[in-house]
């Protein structure tokens, strides 16, 4: 996965992290080249969601390398990786409910300087993005459905225009028809250069979209490589096999 000519935008290599004493990540390795879609796939309590916080400084690593757009941010707090141009979106949509659409967007740029003209470019790209966020900026987010405050959580990690776009359980809960806007949305941003990182429950849809997918297993890296390989792969069986040997469903 790593971009021809020249380095990928994040390299993590040989990650050890947990929670005390409880190790979690084993050995993980793994990159994501610029304005391109990795799938991190594998079973409830694989270690995809603690990856993910550990990527964003929430946890931190026993061991290993991640280094995103040339810097070593191993050790960094979250606002510095944020600063970076990493930002995460974790599962269950934590917004402000009792704020309006507008002011959880803007909350998104909290801490960051920006132009009149910047923001307005910015605030345009998102409701080109999601043009029912700038229908509904006036409502608080709590009266939002679930795929709307999904797009919102994602809007306001536009605020600052990520290089990398960390996304945990996107579709979680929603109507099929809301995931297909989520979905596409993330196709999008990838038409406009924003690298992603997807843990997707809806395993199959995400295969579909993404251009390379990682595997994992109790808390370990088993396969990678792209997207319709792993699909069709043993890797994925195994990583979804049930205690008895029967495949499980294939969810994250």
């Amino acid at each position: 996965m790593k971009a021809p000519g020249g380095p990928p935008l994040l390299s993590v290599r040989n990650l050890d992290a947990g929670y005390g004493h409880v190790r979690v990540l084993q050995n993980v390795s793994l990159s994501v080249d610029a304005g391109r879609i990795v799938a991190l796939v594998g079973r409830n309590g694989a270690g995809k969601s603690t990856l993910l916080r550990t990527l964003s400084g929430l946890n931190r690593a026993a061991s290993g390398e991640i280094t995103f757009d040339g810097q070593n941010i191993a050790g960094l707090r979250p606002h510095a990786i944020v600063a970076a141009g990493l930002l995460h979106v974790a599962e269950g949509r934590r917004l402000f409910r009792r704020q309006s659409v507008a002011d959880n967007i803007e909350l998104g740029r909290y801490g960051l300087r920006l132009g009149a003209e910047q923001h307005r470019q910015r605030m345009d790209r998102i409701h080109e993005l999601f043009p029912v966020l700038q229908e509904k900026k006036d409502l608080p987010a709590g009266g939002l459905s679930g795929g709307q405050q999904q797009m919102l959580a994602i809007a306001q990690a536009m605020m600052r225009e990520p290089k990398l776009l960390m996304l945990d359980e996107p579709s979680l809960g929603l109507a099929p028809v809301l995931v297909d806007q989520v979905l596409s949305a993330i196709l999008t941003l990838r038409a406009q250069r924003v690298a992603i990182l997807l843990v997707e429950q809806m395993v199959e849809r995400a295969l579909e979209i993404a251009d390379e997918a990682c595997v994992m297993q109790n808390g370990r890296m088993i396969a990678s490589g792209p997207a319709n390989e792993i699909a069709t792969g043993d890797a994925l069986r195994a990583a979804f096999m049930g205690d008895h040997g029967a495949p499980g469903h294939l969810q994250s």
